[in-house]
């Protein structure tokens, strides 16, 4: 190692290309490219083609750039297709038809609660800013209508938009509008492109993207403006999940979609990114063999182990239910338990009709004692501990309980027929990934913006810790993409002057 540097060292074995024309890719990729690759050239390159990726795409597009949006898969398949279509925002013009009260600084302080203030506090500040008009552009670009908003407990409260439409969940119909209003505006899509590396210099500048196309040939996309890194985190690649959260949570069901590996990390990592939150991530309640997704749910009953007890404050959020249970109950599963009082709310009535679409088990009885039963669960147990339950509930102590149950208002279990629901913790995404500035650019570990290289969605990371108030990641997803898209947009048209 005589006479070689860690910097001759660094540009020898990454940017050995670097002065020919700059390229970003592994030693061994290089070594066997032998055929001429094919080089598009564009003003912005989108990779991912989720909310974030086609809200990045749009905007780039409306501000006069050429885009392409780049997709591993046949289809849109990452982690919006899954989502229930909630979108968690303020100051909205849905809040105001309904003469909902919020306030912006209610909305952070909220925000930053549930994150238990390890949120980025400016990116926490900026989403409650922004997530109004976010709900505005999905109305007004893409002609995304929203269900009236139902009032749920904290930390939901009036914020929760729900897409509204044929299809479901209510992400399936977010995506086909998004991409509906994609194609309207002749945006290219190449489906069946996946970006194995990205093309840098030796600054350490991103000027695009390698990727294999549906037949197998190599292409490389350079990006006037920048790459945009949609690609959604990493909560499908099992070794990643083990390396940075342990063994225990990577038996979890997955909630979300199954292809989402880790590109925003492995894509990102010759470019000395600042990861964050890597050993957090988002969790809810599915019954795993069906994907039926209680969600919200577990706040409408009560929550028992299969040995009959409770075991959780039914007031905990569903991602904190989900994250503790395969803490608490080795074999992660339980039940939320509800009577008829409750089977017509509307957030309870979408939940049933998702295990009924799902063909996931619902055990009913017209008393705990057939229902206890039906679902093979200790009859003399569940009656003692639901009895108990009511009992404190209507004197007002369900706080004392233990588990407590801190809900203001708590659900009594009194009225037939009675319904079992059986579920899982799941992981639905990852918090982890690149920190990025108010304008989405991805920060080194210097703090310093990477030149042309930008991310949104679940790819990066700093917004979310712990937990987040439902529908906050489809809303962070438009929010960032739209910031993305515009900002390198801008650099594109910057550098063309």
């Amino acid at each position: 190692m005589t006479g070689i540097n860690r910097r001759g060292l660094l540009k020898g074995s990454i940017f050995g290309m670097a002065a020919a024309g700059a390229s970003v890719i592994p030693v061994a990729v290089q070594a066997q490219a032998a055929a001429p690759v094919k080089t598009e050239e564009y003003d912005v390159v989108v990779i991912g083609c989720g909310c974030a990726g086609m809200a990045a795409a749009l905007e780039a597009a409306d501000k006069g750039a050429k885009v392409v949006i780049l997709e591993k898969m046949s289809r849109p398949a990452g982690n919006t297709i899954f989502a229930g279509g909630h979108f968690n925002a303020t100051n909205t013009y849905v809040q105001k038809a309904q003469g909902l009260q919020d306030t912006i600084d209610d909305f952070y302080r909220d925000m930053m609660i549930v994150s238990q203030q390890r949120g980025d506090k400016a990116l926490t500040r900026q989403y409650c800013e922004m997530s109004g008009s976010a709900i505005q552009w999905l109305t007004d670009e893409c002609g995304v209508k929203f269900k009236p908003i139902v009032v749920e407990v904290f930390p939901g409260l009036n914020r929760g938009h729900v897409v509204d439409g044929k299809l479901k969940p209510g992400g399936a119909q977010l995506s086909k509008q998004m991409l509906d209003t994609v194609k309207a505006k002749k945006i290219p899509v190449l489906f069946n492109t996946k970006v194995i590396s990205l093309i840098g210099d030796n600054r350490l500048h991103v000027l695009g993207c390698r990727a294999v196309n549906e037949d197998d040939e190599a292409v490389d996309f350079m990006a006037k403006g920048g790459v945009v890194i949609c690609t959604g985190g990493f909560h499908a690649n099992k070794e990643m999940v083990c390396r940075y959260m342990g063994g225990d949570v990577a038996w979890m069901p997955i909630r979300g979609s199954n292809v989402l590996q880790g590109e925003n990390i492995t894509l990102t990592m010759p470019f000395n990114p600042k990861y964050v939150n890597m050993d957090q991530f988002h969790a809810g309640p599915i019954h795993g063999p069906t994907r039926a997704n209680p969600s919200t749910m577990v706040n409408y009953g009560v929550l028992l182990k299969e040995d009959g007890t409770r075991f959780l404050d039914e007031a905990e959020t569903y991602v904190s239910v989900a994250q503790k249970m395969p803490k608490i109950i080795p074999n992660n599963w339980a039940f939320i338990i509800i009577d008829s009082q409750v089977v017509d709310v509307p957030t309870v009535k979408a939940r049933i009709d998702r295990y009924k679409r799902a063909k996931a088990p619902i055990y009913t009885g017209n008393t705990i004692e057939e229902m206890a039963k039906a679902a093979n669960l200790p009859v003399e147990q569940v009656v003692s501990v639901i009895k108990e339950y009511n009992d404190a509930v209507k004197a007002g102590k369900a706080n004392t309980l233990t588990p407590p149950n801190t809900l203001e208002k708590p659900r009594l279990i009194e009225k037939g027929p009675f319904m079992a629901f059986p579920f899982q913790g799941g992981m639905t995404a990852t918090f982890g990934g690149p920190m990025i500035t108010a304008k989405s650019e991805v920060l080194n570990n210097d703090d310093k913006p990477i030149p042309g290289l930008y991310a949104a969605g679940n790819a990066l990371g700093g917004i979310f810790y712990h937990d987040y108030i439902v529908g906050s990641q489809l809303t962070a997803a438009v929010i960032w993409g739209r910031i993305a898209g515009e900002q390198a947009a801008a650099r594109a048209g910057a550098k063309q002057g």
